[in-house]
């Protein structure tokens, strides 16, 4: 099961103290049901506060904010949201941490978690506790415990950033081989150009603040992607044309 997401004419401002500061600017866009994009732009141009709106956890705005078609009032499972740290309960061995939460029998708590952990390739790590996972491994758990409602759409706010580039490339790939195979909607926050062009079916630029849709680049490549690929080099070409570097 998946869901439509869609903004239109979405504004926030902050206040910070030397007065009111827009954030973000009419920005409009829509995903369909099992589609997946990738938000990138300028660090502070609104990327995770738009995300925030959408899994309901932010309300002060402008616009509006649907989740197919109803407008977004709070946060709801049929939402997950995936942050750049893990967020593990370090007191909860990875069993529990991925079923916290659900409101399950013990024995379907059990067999979701195991499950999902088969899912995210975590196999004989069911009783470890956070401390004793590295990075990668941490965010795995974050990523089955965030799937482990079903949700029909996963929000995730640079889930990677934080990780070396070798792992980051094989929790990019096993991300893509959970949404070909569950076809849930994802929206992916990211400041990797490459990550943007390997997961996402379009790229929704944003500018420097106060962020507005510069553009949406449609990325035409069968999955998996060949990050070797001249097709792949061409996005790249094109998304550092969009933010002047190339």
């Amino acid at each position: 099961m998946s869901i439509s997401l869609s903004l239109r004419h979405f504004e926030r401002e902050f206040e910070s103290a030397t007065g009111t500061v827009q954030a973000l600017e009419d920005v409009s866009f829509h995903v369909a049901p099992g589609d997946c994009i990738a938000l990138v732009g300028p660090s502070g141009c609104g990327k995770s506060t738009i995300l925030r709106a959408i899994a309901g956890l932010d309300s002060n705005y402008s616009g509006e904010v649907q989740a197919n078609e109803v407008a977004v009032r709070e946060p709801d499972l049929s939402r997950g949201i995936l942050f750049q740290e893990p967020r593990l309960f370090p007191w909860l061995t990875v069993n529990e941490n991925i079923s916290f939460g659900l409101r399950l029998p013990r024995q379907e708590c059990l067999r979701r978690a195991h499950e999902l952990i088969d899912l995210v390739g975590l196999g004989g790590f069911e009783h470890a506790y956070p401390h004793q996972l590295s990075g990668g491994m941490a965010q795995r758990v974050a990523i089955a415990r965030a799937l482990a409602p079903n949700p029909a759409a996963l929000l995730l706010d640079e889930p990677f950033g934080a990780l070396d580039a070798f792992t980051r490339i094989r929790l990019q790939n096993a991300l893509e081989n959970i949404w070909l195979a569950r076809k849930m909607t994802m929206i992916l926050v990211t400041h990797d150009i490459d990550e943007a062009i390997a997961l996402g079916q379009r790229v929704v630029i944003l500018t420097a603040r106060p962020g507005r849709v510069s553009r949406i680049l449609d990325i035409d490549l069968p999955y998996p992607r060949d990050r070797g690929s001249e097709r792949f080099a061409h996005y790249r070409r094109e998304l550092l044309i969009a933010f002047d570097l190339s």
